[in-house]
């Protein structure tokens, strides 16, 4: 099947992360229910991905899946014209990302549930990924080190604070028979949206908060070091990191009184 083989390639050559794949294959496979994939027309995409419903961010994730898939299909031979090529997408106006504040940590550490607690630290001073939490194996752990996999194949070490380590001693001695430090009922790992329901519910906040809390905390920490930022978070480019590094009140306090002419 076509889409199986994009999906494929997808993973095995481009080395994207499941939940790209997945998310690909959701709106290929919804696309392949209303169109042949191979005869749809570029005005029959528009028309498709023109739904009310959906923000101009999912639209874009729509556009940006239709046009991988198509161009990888020309590129194989499967297809001689490229329908999805003049799709173009929508203007998203900026959005601050959202960072933890203290409370919200203060609010994980005090939780009776060890695996928020877990989950807290692992964001907030590991600058973990949800979905690395999530997945967090035993062998991705060598005395206080974590070797991390991260998005596009990115391959990073994080340093473990003693609290952690104890944290997750605690996991092993909790699941014994286990690999991963989230374990589920079934025996595997939990799934991400366990982890942002946790993370909702105890802390008041999203986890991918604690990341951006992370980033900010290592910048400053560093003396405002963006290539250390840059590979504590595993981010290919630094413009990435900058988003993470956010600017507060009291910086632009500094910003002013360094900045003025009487000083």
């Amino acid at each position: 099947m076509l889409i199986d083989e994009y999906l494929a390639y997808l993973a095995d050559v481009r080395r994207l992360s499941h939940n790209t794949v997945r998310l690909r294959s959701t709106y290929m496979t919804k696309l392949a229910v209303d169109f042949d994939l191979r005869t749809v027309t570029t005005v029959q995409l528009r028309t498709w991905i023109a739904q009310p419903v959906w923000s101009a961010q999912t639209v874009n994730a729509v556009t940006a899946t239709f046009r991988s898939f198509y161009r990888w299909a020309l590129e194989a031979g499967h297809l001689e014209h490229d329908p999805a090529m003049p799709l173009r997408s929508l203007p998203v106006p900026p959005r601050k990302p959202r960072i933890a504040s203290r409370a919200h940590v203060d609010a994980g550490l005090a939780s009776k549930r060890l695996e928020v607690r877990a989950l807290t630290m692992l964001g907030a001073e590991c600058g973990l990924r949800v979905h690395e939490i999530a997945k967090l194996h035993r062998r991705d752990r060598a005395d206080d080190w974590l070797t991390i996999i991260g998005k596009g194949g990115q391959q990073r070490s994080v340093h473990l604070s003693p609290e952690l380590g104890t944290v997750l001693d605690e996991l092993e001695a909790k699941h014994p028979d286990s690999d991963w430090y989230f374990t589920s009922r079934t025996g595997r790992h939990v799934t991400t949206e366990t982890l942002r329901a946790w993370s909702r519910r105890e802390l008041g906040t999203n986890p991918h908060s604690l990341r951006h809390l992370a980033g900010t905390t290592v910048y400053r920490g560093t003396g405002n070091n963006l290539r250390v930022t840059q590979v504590f978070l595993g981010h290919r480019y630094p413009a990435t990191t900058a988003i993470y590094v956010h600017v507060e009140r009291d910086d632009l306090i500094a910003a002013g009184a360094a900045s003025r002419l009487a000083a």
